[in-house]
């Protein structure tokens, strides 16, 4: 097998061609592509070209050097961080603007995660931070709602697992609990299409694998039906594990026992239940639930 590089692939056509993206974007555009980086956004990395820089390589690599999509899908990008608002997002636990866009954001997020479906928990042993998906904790199906509160939670775990790795990492790691998942818990195809095409569209190159755990017979049939509307380079990234020999063989060198919930490890020392109380308000946006302390603006 051939390891050349695909032309797109390329580091020097790779930078070439993203800094040529962010000549075409305004100066409000390009300050806004660096705050994809939670560094950039409190102050702690200064350097606004690198951040910026980075967002276009991820588009340029997404789309596989289609330069004007990748432009446009970054442009694109841009615009639905400054609608879902990102940065209240960032801020809403720690500051309070009585009753403005921080209160809101902060009493919209805690409706949509309050009863534990979604986190950050846990790292692997690169200081990839884990958003924890619990599926059995489903407390609505409209799509805006559940699309905020992934929202949140993977720009809390990009966060994490910027500062743990010091922005050597771009990519983190996404674990499904089904376990007591039924029927009743299983979002529509809308919901899920919606959810899906926001991670791809905005989010490229930002996963490094999704571990399914536990899934119900009734899961793998919806996922036939799911799957193909999930780009196949991320279909890739999808693993389905069950029981507990599995567990053990596929995480023992992924993550310590812990960094880990017992639904990813048997062993795993980390607290099966989140206190979300503590994971909204007394944990730093950058750090994972129960793992060190990070830096907070």
């Amino acid at each position: 097998m051939s390891n050349k590089v695909k032309p797109h692939e390329d580091p020097v056509v790779v930078e070439q061609a993203s800094r040529k993206m962010l000549s075409e974007l305004s100066e409000e555009q390009v300050e806004k592509a660096a705050l994809s980086s939670y560094a950039y956004f409190t102050g702690k990395n200064k350097d606004r070209e690198g951040c910026a820089l980075a967002m276009a390589k991820r588009h340029f690599l997404a789309d596989k050097g289609d330069y004007s999509v990748a432009l446009d899908k970054m442009r694109n990008a841009i615009n639905f961080f400054d609608e879902i608002d990102v940065s209240s997002m960032r801020k809403c636990f720690y500051d309070s603007d009585d009753g403005g866009p921080l209160d809101e954001m902060r009493k919209a997020i805690e409706s949509d995660v309050s009863a534990g479906r979604l986190a950050v928990c846990g790292e692997d042993f690169s200081g990839r931070a884990i958003h924890i998906v619990l599926c059995r904790n489903k407390i609505t199906d409209n799509p805006d709602a559940l699309l905020r509160g992934h929202i949140y939670a993977i720009e809390r775990c990009l966060a994490a697992t910027e500062s743990k790795t010091n922005g050597k990492i771009e990519k983190s790691i996404v674990a499904y609990d089904f376990s007591g998942m039924s029927h009743s818990h299983a979002i529509s195809l809308k919901t899920f299409r919606k959810i899906g095409a926001a991670l791809q569209n905005y989010y490229p190159e930002r996963l490094h694998c999704t571990y399914m755990i536990d899934v119900p017979v009734f899961i793998r049939s919806l996922w036939k039906v799911f799957s193909p509307f999930i780009d196949p380079v991320t279909r890739k990234k999808i693993v389905f594990i069950n029981g507990k020999e599995e567990k053990e063989k596929t995480f023992e060198t992924v993550v310590a026992e812990e960094n880990a919930m017992p639904f990813i490890r048997p062993g795993g020392k980390m607290s099966s239940q989140i206190d979300m109380n503590t994971f909204l308000y007394k944990t730093p946006f950058d750090c994972s639930y129960g793992v060190g302390e990070s830096s907070q603006i």
